[in-house]
This record gives C-alpha cells, structure tokens and sequence, in this order.
C-alpha cells in the first residue's frame, strides 16, 4: 500500500514536471528534435513499404491520432549489453479543444507479455493544440524479445488503442552491416 503511494507520488511529480518543463520549451523543440534524431540514426536508409506496414498504422485515441513511424533498437548509455527501444511517434489533435498527448500513458509489452520499464530520455509529454501536430519519441528498456505490444490509454477517458511492433530497426553496434 505504501509503494503504491510512493509510486502515485512520483508519478505525479514526473508528470507536474513534465507540463512544466513543456511550457518553458520553445517552439523550436520540433527543429532541435529532428536535428538530435538525424544525429542518433546511422542508417541512411530510407523507410520502405514493409516498414509502414509494421508501424505506421494511425489510430486514435480521445480524438488524438497516433502513429508509431519507426521502432528503433538503439545501445542502452549506461548499462553495457541492455538495448532500448526509440519509438518515434507523431500525434495530432484532430478536436476543437487541448489535449495532453505523454508517453507516461503508453505501456511496451514484450513477446513474453513482460512489461517494460520507461526509459527516463527525452520522452514525448505537451499539450497539444487543435489541428495541431508533434512528432516526438518514447524510450523503453528492452527485456525479452519482440514482436512488442504497444498500448496507448488516455488516463481521463480510459479510451485505448493498441499496436504491434514486429519490425525493430537495429541501430547498435552489432547489427549486421549493409
């Protein structure tokens, strides 16, 4: 009972930190993040058909769509041997009113049904104005192996979607060269 409190505080102090955080960030955000995405990827490939028939399937969610562009394995920068998941994601508001789109509200399962931790990078958290869109990304630690099950629940509506990811981009040191 007391962890549960424990983690409900924490949880609320992340998120009261995060819509804090997205209000002093400019709008330039979506220019820095594609800059910090070009320096991540190593792979000049472009994205193929088979890559949007893994994860570029659209869904919504409490009149906020979601797609999950690209499923990148990249090395985890502090513990030797883990990797972590980069989902890279786009929402847009399609309401007349602000929505909070956060990653905090989206769970990665592995193929064993295992959830994974939430990896504490540069997570996807803003509110988001009408007809407005954002693309920004989610870090997970992987355990297990895929296909991963992606699930997104708006924590005031309790509306969800769900995605699988069968198709994860390599982007570490031991993916076999091209």
């Amino acid at each position: 009972m007391i962890l549960k409190r424990r983690f409900r505080s924490i949880w609320i102090c992340i998120l009261t930190l995060t819509i804090f955080l997205t209000g002093c960030i400019s709008g330039e955000k979506e220019d820095q993040d594609k800059q910090k995405e070009m320096q991540k990827q190593t792979n000049t490939s472009t994205k193929d058909e088979t890559d949007k028939k893994e994860t570029g399937q659209e869904k919504t969610v409490s009149g906020v769509s979601i797609r999950i562009e690209k499923a990148l394995k990249l090395e985890h920068p502090d513990q030797k041997g883990k990797k972590v998941l980069q989902l890279q994601l786009k929402a847009t508001n399609k309401t007349a009113e602000e929505r909070f789109v956060d990653v905090f509200e989206m769970s990665v399962w592995n193929q064993e049904n295992k959830k994974l931790r939430i990896y504490p990078g540069d997570n996807l958290g803003t509110q988001l104005s009408p007809g407005k869109s954002v693309k920004g990304n989610g870090y997970y630690v992987i355990e297990g192996k895929g296909p991963f099950k992606v699930q997104y629940e708006n924590t005031d509506t309790k509306e969800k979607q769900e995605w699988i990811i069968d198709k994860v981009t390599d982007m570490t040191a031991e993916s076999p060269k091209k």
